[in-house]
């Protein structure tokens, strides 16, 4: 049985963007909910969470307001540190607001984290005739990129928490550490959001500067077949990452020489001929459909 997947249109992936752009209104809304609850704690400990919380919030509505590729890796990084805050703050005294905010905070990083909100944000910056299929990241660098992720918000809320408890040198350690993640990590983290299967008139474009150390551009006369699959299939390049989840199998009319990202292995990167790769769209059934159109 062919393995499809429900029609979804720009107008569907619109409606995902208004339900996000109402979810981030409302839990600006219940920002000061949460601060409440922190009035029987320390008062510096009150200032880092609502400083904290309003930022990021900011952060969250100017996403939601300009998409792009460049706002999508502000809202996937604002948003589930919202709500780790959110969640943290909220134990302190769980109450109707607290519960609130808790709801929404994690129904928006849900939200954030779908595939269709990554495809709204990557079409909207895309450059004339050309549509854009984000690319799902190879599960070993997702392990490792949320390892990052936690180990720099824990230190700037760790950090911020120890200073105004007079810990001066733990907290000054933790906040140096969250200041050099914030001029390291989000131009990491954004390489993910920058890696498309791009359709244009002349042909396909693989833009993916975590894999590939060129870009791959293979002419519209040069594409034998597309077809669905969950896995490399005999000779198959491995464009994807690894990773069992339905991709596309793009089989050429002959080889093609396609240029690898540096690894432990071949740290000056690597040519490889190829006559069909495997590649995974977030989401594959539709980038099929424009393949074959």
């Amino acid at each position: 049985m062919p393995m499809t997947e429900p029609t979804i249109t720009p107008r569907t992936n619109s409606i995902y963007h208004r339900i996000l752009f109402l979810l981030v209104v409302f839990v600006g809304g219940t920002v000061p909910l949460v601060t409440n609850a922190l009035d029987d704690v320390d008062g510096g400990t009150k200032v880092i969470a609502s400083i904290s919380l309003w930022a990021l919030w900011a952060v969250l509505l100017t996403s939601v307001a300009i998409p792009s590729s460049i706002t999508l890796t502000a809202l996937r990084l604002a948003a589930p540190a919202h709500a780790a805050i959110v969640i943290v703050t909220a134990t302190t005294e769980l109450d109707a607001g607290s519960a609130i905010a808790v709801v929404l905070t994690a129904a928006t990083t849900s939200v954030a984290f779908m595939a269709e909100t990554g495809s709204y944000f990557v079409q909207r910056s895309a450059y004339g005739d050309e549509q854009r299929f984000l690319l799902r990241c190879p599960t070993p660098m997702a392990t490792v990129q949320i390892l990052m992720w936690a180990l720099w918000v824990s230190s700037a809320i760790v950090g911020a928490l120890a200073l105004v408890n007079e810990a001066w040198v733990a907290g000054g350690v933790l906040v140096a550490l969250a200041i050099g993640g914030l001029v390291l990590l989000p131009q990491r983290f954004h390489r993910l959001s920058r890696r498309w299967l791009v359709k244009v008139p002349a042909g396909i474009v693989v833009h993916d500067h975590v894999l590939l150390a060129e870009t791959a551009m293979f002419a519209r006369n040069a594409l034998a077949a597309v077809e669905m699959t969950r896995g490399p299939i005999g000779d198959d390049a491995d464009l994807a990452g690894g990773g069992r989840t339905p991709g596309l199998r793009i089989t050429l009319h002959d080889f093609d020489t396609v240029v690898m990202a540096a690894s432990a292995g071949h740290p000056g990167g690597r040519a490889i001929h190829v006559r069909s790769f495997r590649i995974r769209p977030s989401r594959p059934g539709r980038a099929l459909r424009a393949l074959q159109n």
